[in-house]
């Protein structure tokens, strides 16, 4: 089965779980005085509505839907209480704002906990169901290939159960349909390259089996695209400089105004950051450093320091996960990734956009280039504050762990859409909540 199949049962119930919730409680479990029973019902659809669909997004945004089968039981039941609560104080602001009156606490209670157990309920139906129900995938490629895409799932290894991919004796084509037929294969994932020539794909489409080649399976399954899996046919699809210019116009106006505003509600934090940065490292509080951008133009960012002031005496060098060049409060910034902030800035001049691969320093660009394939086609879009690279991968430190980030950045290329950047930006949100970089 699919992970995003199973995301999208689990947004879907939990979104009628809270609408009816919403609806029902007043009507069935609260006196006839709550301020709810005595709306209309077109109102009552409206805050239901309303209700739903923040309940969605505060879970977006913890991470409640994630496809986790090692959480424990108590965190799966706190995430939709929290998600619930949040959603009940904008529901009893919109409520307040029409109504001129309040929710009573004991009916919004009901409504919080009745959201929050239904929907983990749910959320445990639809995980049991998936892990029961695996897909039988069959990989037809080269042993490389195969062992570079069980790695990639194990974490999800309980979404795919691996069928042993030894053919029968005899003719090649009977030989795959009848291992298909035999192991009830869901899914066969065989190599780009070869899908016009080794079998009858349309005799296997038609007993029920999904075909899918190597690079549409990472795609579709990791959420990634290896640089070795790309070829010049893959790459003539992204000249992404002429792609839909309407698009990118208004992505350049959200850009600014989504900065702008992050700029002033930010400006109180930022005074007191510069202070406490001052005090416990002195100045500068602002460091500017080159980066490689938008068709591999150099240009000046802009961070808060978190690092010591001669953490670079001895040159450039890759910044790691636990660099012991930070400093103590430095270190808190980058979890919160508050040092980030005054990029906004560099989104306004437009060296930068909100979403799109972080930009590298010139300094290990040409080391880069040479060793990781297709590294410039990062820079077929504006450089990002945050990425699809970022939510999903670990902090890269090595010349392999830029590769495997490349993998990430070149499926943002090929599937960039607003969609995804909100997706992005949620994915954000949920790790600065966890305090992770």
């Amino acid at each position: 089965m699919d992970s995003r199949l199973a995301k999208s049962f689990k947004l879907f119930f939990d979104f009628c779980i809270a609408v009816a919730v919403v609806v029902i409680v007043p009507l069935l479990f609260s006196p006839t005085s709550e301020t709810l029973f005595l709306v209309s019902k077109e109102r009552m659809i409206i805050y239901g509505l309303s209700f739903g669909l923040s309940f969605l997004l505060f879970g977006e945004v913890l991470g409640l839907r994630e496809q986790n089968f090692q959480i424990g039981f108590a965190k799966r039941f706190l995430l939709p209480v929290i998600s619930s609560f949040l959603a009940s104080l904008l529901l009893l602001l919109l409520v307040w704002a029409v109504e001129y009156d309040f929710i009573g606490r004991f009916a919004l209670g009901k409504i919080v906990l009745s959201t929050a157990f239904a929907s983990y309920i749910s959320n445990i139906l639809v995980n049991s169901f998936f892990s029961k129900h695996p897909t039988n995938c069959l990989l037809l490629v080269s042993p490389e290939r195969c062992q570079q895409i069980i790695e990639a799932t194990k974490e999800r290894a309980q979404l795919f159960n691996w069928v042993d991919s030894k053919l029968t004796q005899g003719n090649p084509q009977n030989s795959i349909q009848i291992k298909c037929k035999e192991s009830d294969v869901d899914l066969l994932v065989i190599e780009d390259e070869n899908s016009k020539t080794d079998f009858d794909i349309v005799q296997i489409l038609s007993e029920g089996t999904q075909v899918i080649g190597v690079l549409d399976f990472w795609q579709k399954y990791v959420g990634c695209i290896p640089p070795s899996e790309v070829n010049q046919s893959w790459l003539t699809k992204l000249d992404l400089r002429m792609r839909n210019p309407v698009a990118l116009k208004l992505k350049r106006v959200s850009d600014i105004i989504f900065s702008t505003f992050a700029l002033i509600l930010s400006a109180p934090l930022l005074l007191i950051v510069f202070f406490i940065v001052a005090i416990d490292s002195g100045f500068p509080v602002i460091f500017s450093q080159t980066r490689t951008g938008f068709l591999n133009k150099n240009f000046t960012i802009y961070k808060i320091r978190t690092m010591k002031n001669d953490a670079e005496k001895e040159g450039a060098a890759w910044a790691s996960e636990n660099d012991n060049r930070i400093t103590t409060f430095g270190k808190i910034l980058r979890k919160m990734r508050i040092d980030e902030i005054p990029q906004f800035w560099n989104v306004i001049k437009g060296d930068m956009s909100i979403v799109g691969p972080r930009p590298e320093r010139p300094e290990f660009q040409n080391e880069l280039v040479q060793s990781v394939p297709h590294w410039n086609t990062r820079h077929l879009v504006k450089p990002g504050i945050t990425g699809w690279a970022q939510i999903k991968f670990k902090y890269a430190s090595t010349m392999q762990a830029s590769e495997q980030k490349l993998a990430y950045d070149l499926y943002y290329l090929r599937n960039l859409s607003f969609a995804l950047d909100f997706e992005i930006i949620l994915g954000t949100l949920r790790s600065i909540g966890k305090g992770s970089r």
